[in-house]
């Protein structure tokens, strides 16, 4: 597993010569489109993560692959990556980045889990609801958890609104335990 820490660190870095340079948007997509493309194209994520392979040669394919494709400061951080033999950490780099990119921009992501699909206006106006009590302009991935029977769950970052029927089933059975029969 790895370490979150690690990867943290290198996109902190990376951010912050961004932020410098007034190319937040820019430096996300193009480490976006490395990821991608190491992601895509077969064979490579093996070879830039296999231990044998020597920095120098990772480097070589590095420069041939990304130099017409990205900046040169793009370029030299994947080199530095590569250098430090931290490349297996690209993609949490590029997860961490964006995070930072988003709370630059006051946006904050949440996860809206449904028993059912729900429409894209419900999810806007969900999404507009949240935005208000948070003050942070909310970005919702749905996904549909057929096992809760019914009603829905938000997660932000650390907290949980949790509206399901489970829940409110569990809820229940603990008041009516709990309830003192005269």
């Amino acid at each position: 597993m790895l370490n979150k820490s690690v990867a943290r660190r290198y996109a902190e870095a990376f951010f912050s010569i961004a932020r410098e340079a007034d190319k937040i948007d820019d430096y996300q997509a193009e480490l976006g489109k490395v990821v991608q493309s190491i992601k895509e194209t077969e064979g490579l994520g093996e070879y830039f993560a296999h231990p044998l392979v020597p920095a120098k040669e990772k480097k070589e394919l590095a420069t041939k692959v990304f130099a017409q494709a990205v900046s040169p400061l793009t370029l030299n951080f994947l080199l530095l990556v590569i250098d430090k033999k931290r490349e297996t950490y690209l993609e949490l780099i590029h997860q961490e980045y964006e995070d930072m990119a988003d709370e630059s921009r006051n946006i904050k992501k949440a996860e809206l889990i449904s028993a059912m699909p729900v429409s894209e206006q419900d999810v806007q106006t969900l999404a507009d609801n949240l935005s208000r009590s948070t003050g942070k302009t909310i970005k919702l991935d749905l996904s549909v958890d057929p096992s809760m029977i019914g009603g829905l769950k938000i997660r932000i970052g650390d907290k949980i609104i949790d509206a399901s029927v489970a829940k409110k089933l569990e809820m229940l059975k603990k008041n009516l335990t709990a309830a003192k029969i005269s």
